[in-house]
């Protein structure tokens, strides 16, 4: 629903994150929490999979002088159960929103008959508590001491959401369900679902950057969600339908275009309706800053990546290293990507243009600029060019070529890589 700011005002690849399904963005955010065993004793309670996310983040809380994989544990465990309350809060109020390509917004969930009435606010209030579950992720994370080590063997099947909050874990409710036919590969031996019996992976120091890294993207995605405030567009939408249908009234309709593309109207009213107002300028600026970061720890995560001498069950491995599920990482991918990540940085701080179709390549738009100084968006003004002026300046046009050089490199798979690599 509100994916128009992020594709307006962030380069191609940096949309690339944002715009992935929230099935792919979770899966991979989730693959930080540790399903069944520890690799290595600890003072972290014992792990069971029956238990809810809510409990286990009560008994990882608990933990007086956590260590690093405690602490590594409590981080995925808050940002699962982040996840896990925006699908609680949809399915108590029927809000599927599954046709929206936006990050939480996209991952199904199941129908209930019992639902509350959906209300105007429900979008906000998801991407505000949201925001503040992922502080609190980084909060464990932050916490772990730089030259600590980290060793935790996982089972990825291990992963439910307790979406329709009854306390007992359904077949329909385990990651790697929800996750099917997305971005893990098949394998022989699958189950029902399509997925392997086992998915152990042995996560280690350089993944904490990782996991840190996909909290600043749901931090960043939310502040531009929050700066554009949907709730008054939405509510306008929800009275009008309801004097459409009062107008209407048993009147059987003419044709059957309100079924076929209404829900598109109602969508697109509610989008252009928020982008055109004034936007809070302290939220783009926290956005910026929180998709820096990202590339921060993207770039810390490389690093340690790099430095890397085992073979265990990895996660995402070096050149010389296998990958626990199974894909293959071509060689140099680390490398590529670490282009791709050095581009968005340099958009994101001005220091390269995205081109604009009536002045490239002499020039184009300052990314940097539209955070910094934001506006209520024009978007025939924006196309045309004259919305766009405050932004548009000459320099150095991005090219897009890191992005496409990668998408070479992994052979057509880079949903997959954009997802795995963060």
């Amino acid at each position: 629903m509100f994916g128009a700011p992020t594709l307006i005002g962030v380069p191609f690849f940096m949309e690339q994150f944002m715009r992935r399904s929230l099935i792919s963005l979770t899966l991979a955010a989730s693959l930080a929490l540790p399903g069944v065993a520890f690799g290595q004793t600890g003072s972290a309670p014992a792990l069971d999979a029956e238990k809810s996310l809510q409990e286990l983040e009560r008994d990882f809380s608990a933990v007086e002088n956590p260590d690093p994989n405690t602490l590594f544990a409590l981080g995925g465990i808050r940002f699962l159960r982040a996840i896990e309350k925006t699908l609680q809060l949809r399915w108590q109020h029927n809000a599927a929103i599954e046709d929206l390509d936006m990050p939480v917004l996209r991952l199904p969930v199941p129908p209930n008959l019992e639902a509350r009435p959906f209300y105007a606010g429900l979008i906000t209030d998801l991407f505000e508590e949201l925001s503040r579950d992922m502080e609190k992720s980084r909060e464990a994370l932050s916490a772990i001491p730089e030259d600590a080590s980290v060793a935790l063997a996982i089972d990825l099947r291990a992963i439910w959401f307790d979406v329709n909050m009854n306390g007992q874990r359904e077949p329909e409710e385990d990651l790697v369900v929800i996750a099917a036919n997305t971005v893990l590969p098949r394998r022989g031996g699958a189950d029902d679902a399509g997925m392997p019996a086992e998915m152990v992976v042995k996560f280690d120091t350089a993944d904490a950057a990782w996991l840190s890294a996909y909290t600043h993207l749901l931090s960043g995605v939310s502040d531009l969600v929050l700066a554009y405030d949907p709730t008054g567009p939405i509510q306008t939408v929800m009275d009008s339908r309801e004097r459409l249908a009062q107008l209407r009234g048993d009147v059987p309709p003419a044709n059957a275009m309100d079924m076929q593309i209404g829900h598109f109207v109602d969508n697109f009213a509610m989008v252009y309706g928020a982008l055109r107002q004034e936007p809070d300028a302290s939220r783009t600026r926290s956005a910026r800053q929180h998709f820096l970061a990202m590339i921060a720890d993207n770039k810390r995560f490389w690093e340690a990546v790099a430095r890397e001498s085992d073979n265990d069950r990895e996660w995402i491995p070096n050149d010389n290293q296998n990958a626990a599920l199974g894909f293959e990482v071509p060689r140099g991918a680390g490398e590529a990507w670490l282009r791709v990540l050095q581009d968005g940085e340099d958009i994101l701080n001005g220091r390269q243009l995205i081109p604009f179709w009536r002045i490239n390549p002499a020039g184009g738009v300052n990314v940097r600029k539209m955070f910094e100084e934001p506006t209520g968006v024009d978007i025939v003004g924006w196309v045309q060019g004259h919305g766009l002026l405050p932004y548009l300046e000459q320099g150095p046009v991005a090219n897009g070529e890191s992005l496409r050089a990668f998408e070479r490199l992994v052979s057509g798979r880079s949903p997959l890589f954009a997802v795995l690599f963060n």
